[in-house]
């Protein structure tokens, strides 16, 4: 939290003015030396750069040899606190905030410390508590209203989070945390127009500020403006040329438009993150593009990254079929499904075994398919196959029915292979009207053509027949074989 930090900083610069004051003052009688010690001391406990065991001890002999006012004193403990809790001494450093806050209730810096401190363990409802106290000491502090909001967030009182952010802001409008914060807030609530709003502030005062440039891309895609998200992540790696996750949203919005200089962009997050989500788009994007060995080679990566990723398995499966390796692609998806059952899972396993002619394995993962996802129509298309393969042709019908009935993009290569099966069965005349459907949607398929110039022949229409005969081999001319 970076108001934390520089509330923290505040508290410091306070307490050194004080003690090079009572030196001042002390050097008028006294022991000149320890006057001097105390001043040296001081300095130590105050100064970040030290190491945090040599903190403690400056602050420790300030604490026992200043002679300070209580609410000096309590400076010095909210000190050596930071430093007990950098060095890792949890318990020491809440002894300190506590003493602290006895020391000067009155001032909201003890509070500020506790609420911090509770913050950085994750309890948050016992940070709330402290930051609470400190507002009603000063509720004009914006840092403590951005502490709290990220406290608030954490336990997902969104709304009141928001608010908090909101009330910074209007104490300080160059707060960018807070915009930055509210932001975040805006996007997980799918608002990108009023994240965008806040990213512009934080752009325009911090025109520096990498991440905020990479949010507001974000929110710009969100807001179906990929042009201002590309030149939004084309910034932010402009400005932090390290930054792997920009790259891999450059790569991943880049996949459908100019998918080499999407590689390009994905490669780069790589390089500066082997186990980035760009590894496992690149090997979607290198499968999509028929690089089927470099898209195996990332997924291999991908599961060496993590070998508990069971979607991995299943798109990795999918390359090894595209390379007919399908006892590969069958071993993969049964570790898959060991990891985590799922439709798509099944399907692929099933559509390897079909290949190989498993046909009863096959039918067997359709169907757990089914079970998993009733309305699957990949799982249906599958079965409907298996089924036709194994002369089951009544399920194989129905199948293929719930297709056409539940999926319009797949209807056409539905309708093709339902008029298979009454050509099969000679029911010519409504193997003419499927095929006709699926032309109805998709006219140029060569196959279903030739196919539906056999059943107009059974039917003696030898005008269409002829027709659909001679526009088949005009499209697939080795029909004619």
């Amino acid at each position: 939290m970076r108001r934390a930090a520089r509330a923290a900083l505040v508290a410091q610069l306070g307490l050194a003015a004080q003690l090079a004051a009572t030196a001042q003052a002390q050097s008028f009688g006294g022991d000149l030396n320890e006057q001097l010690l105390t001043q040296q001391n001081g300095r130590t406990c105050l100064d970040q750069g030290q190491p945090a065991p040599q903190r403690i001890a400056a602050c420790t002999l300030v604490i026992d040899k200043a002679g300070l006012p209580r609410s000096e004193v309590a400076k010095v403990y909210l000190a050596r606190a930071w430093a007990y809790e950098q060095h890792g001494d949890a318990s020491s450093a809440l002894l300190d905030f506590e003493t602290a806050a006895k020391k000067d209730s009155s001032s909201s810096r003890p509070w500020i410390g506790l609420g911090n401190f509770y913050a950085s363990k994750s309890d948050y409802p016992h940070a709330l508590e402290n930051y609470d106290r400190a507002l009603k000491i000063d509720h004009k502090d914006p840092g403590i209203y951005d502490n709290r909001g990220a406290a608030l967030e954490a336990l997902g009182r969104h709304d009141e989070a928001i608010a908090d952010f909101g009330h910074a802001i209007a104490l300080d409008p160059r707060d960018t945390l807070a915009y930055a914060n509210r932001a975040t807030l805006y996007l997980s609530a799918n608002r990108p127009d009023a994240a965008i709003a806040d990213l512009n502030q934080v752009v325009q005062l911090e025109p520096t500020n990498a991440r905020a440039f990479f949010d507001r891309g974000t929110a710009y895609e969100r807001s179906s403006e990929p042009d201002k998200a590309l030149e939004d992540y084309r910034s932010a790696v402009r400005l932090r040329p390290s930054y792997a996750q920009a790259y891999a949203a450059l790569g991943r919005l880049l996949a459908a438009k100019d998918p080499e200089a999407a590689i390009k962009e994905l490669s780069s997050a790589i390089r500066l993150d082997p186990k980035s989500p760009a590894l496992r788009k690149r090997a979607v994007l290198y499968l999509s593009l028929n690089q089927t060995v470099r898209a195996l080679d990332d997924f291999n990566q991908v599961i060496a990254n993590d070998s508990s990723d069971s979607t991995a398995f299943v798109d990795r499966a999918v390359a090894k079929a595209k390379l007919a390796d399908f006892d590969g692609a069958i071993r993969d998806c049964t570790r898959a499904i060991q990891i985590a059952p799922s439709a798509a899972a099944y399907v692929d396993r099933g559509n390897a075994h079909a290949h190989l002619h498993h046909d009863e394995e096959a039918l067997a993962d359709f169907d757990a398919a089914l079970q998993l996802d009733a309305g699957s129509v990949p799982a249906l298309l599958g079965r409907a196959n298996a089924n036709y393969e194994r002369k089951r042709f009544a399920a194989s019908l129905d199948d293929y029915s719930r297709v056409i009935q539940a999926d319009p993009a797949n209807a056409a290569i539905a309708y093709f292979k339902r008029g298979n099966i009454h050509l099969d069965q000679r029911e010519f005349s409504a193997a003419f009207s499927d095929y006709s459907d699926s032309l109805k949607l998709n006219p140029d398929q060569a196959v279903v053509l030739f196919n539906r110039s056999l059943a107009a022949e059974h039917l003696r229409r030898a005008e269409d027949a002829a027709s659909d005969r001679r526009r088949a081999l005009e499209l697939d001319p080795s029909l004619k074989r």
